[in-house]
């Protein structure tokens, strides 16, 4: 019996690591609590549940407290064109999205964007959009109509629900998070392969090549030009204290020099092309397809090594 994997994804704070300790019972998984992520890699959980092994992978989130958002889909984008090139596809994705915010927000947008590219149109029908901290709602009506607003909205839920993906609330506890497992599991008609895993392979491991970079990069794009019309305005206003003035105008350059910069490094991000041939001469010096698994295992590190600049450390949070 082969593991049915599935992965959690949401931005930080949504729950997803809350998610897994509910649905599998363990009460060691570190849980954030603040703003801060304490998802800092990519990990897996398993269960089993009427029968099937799943694999719950948890993955950092979008709006990461110390790392950008580029460096979120670059560690996704390594993860997935490793377990790609191992044959372990995803059979379903539970994507974890709070209704507590009091209004739509913009970086809300952004960040479902980079969801959908990373997917692609094909895996719409294998994906549960599962709301989160309904608790923290005074008025269940409330959390209903935004609800129903994402799903009627294209630039929110709407292509998604539109090409089959399903909706749900998540009621924080075992029973609920067992109940959107078995409807992953209700859905699947075999694994997927996602848009994200095809491009890379396409485009020689470019993420900028991807649609998930390319959309990436229009969104720094848009974040340079406002800060640099914010500065213009800033500067043209007349009431604001030179001190005052100097302090802000540092601040919006510096924030405009961050996202310059992590629209050149999205440019440098690549992973190894990965193909058939590759896989099968890997596996052939590993005396078969039974040694597959730990011919890969140098490909894993060297992915990482390529994607986040030879990170010691964090090849070592990997292999303990």
């Amino acid at each position: 019996m082969s593991d049915i994997l599935i992965a959690v994804l949401g931005v930080t704070g949504a729950g997803k690591t809350t998610f897994i300790s509910k649905a599998t019972g363990r009460n060691d998984l570190r849980i954030g609590h603040g703003l801060a992520s304490c998802t800092q890699d990519i990990s897996s959980s398993r269960l089993e549940i009427d029968g099937k092994r799943v694999v719950l992978i948890d993955t950092p989130g979008f709006d990461d407290t110390t790392r950008t958002d580029g460096d979120i889909l670059e560690l996704i984008a390594t993860h997935l064109a490793a377990t790609y090139a191992q044959g372990q596809l995803l059979s379903g994705i539970i994507l974890l999205q709070p209704i507590n915010g009091n209004r739509v927000q913009g970086s809300e947008r952004k960040r479902n964007r980079l969801f959908e590219k990373v997917c692609g149109p094909k895996a719409f029908s294998k994906v549960i959009i599962a709301t989160t901290m309904w608790s923290d709602l005074g008025n269940e009506s409330i959390g209903t109509q935004r609800v129903e607003e994402r799903r009627r909205e294209a630039d929110f839920w709407g292509g998604m629900v539109a090409n089959g993906a399903t909706t749900v609330r998540h009621d924080n506890n075992y029973e609920s998070a067992r109940k959107i497992i078995r409807m992953v599991l209700a859905k699947n008609s075999g694994p997927v392969v996602l848009q994200m895993q095809q491009e890379l392979v396409q485009n020689d491991g470019r993420l900028a090549a991807t649609s998930a970079g390319r959309q990436l990069g229009l969104d720094l794009r848009e974040q340079v030009e406002a800060l640099k019309a914010e500065i213009e305005e800033l500067k043209r206003y007349p009431g604001i204290p030179d001190q005052e003035l100097r302090l802000e105008l540092q601040e919006l350059r510096q924030k405009m020099a961050e996202a310059s910069y992590e629209q050149e490094k999205l440019s440098r991000r690549r992973s190894p092309k990965i193909n058939l041939d590759t896989i099968q001469q890997w596996a052939t010096a590993a005396g078969g397809m039974a040694s597959l698994g730990a011919a890969l295992i140098p490909l894993y590190y060297a992915l990482f090594d390529i994607m986040i600049g030879g990170d010691c450390d964090t090849r070592h949070e990997i292999q303990g």
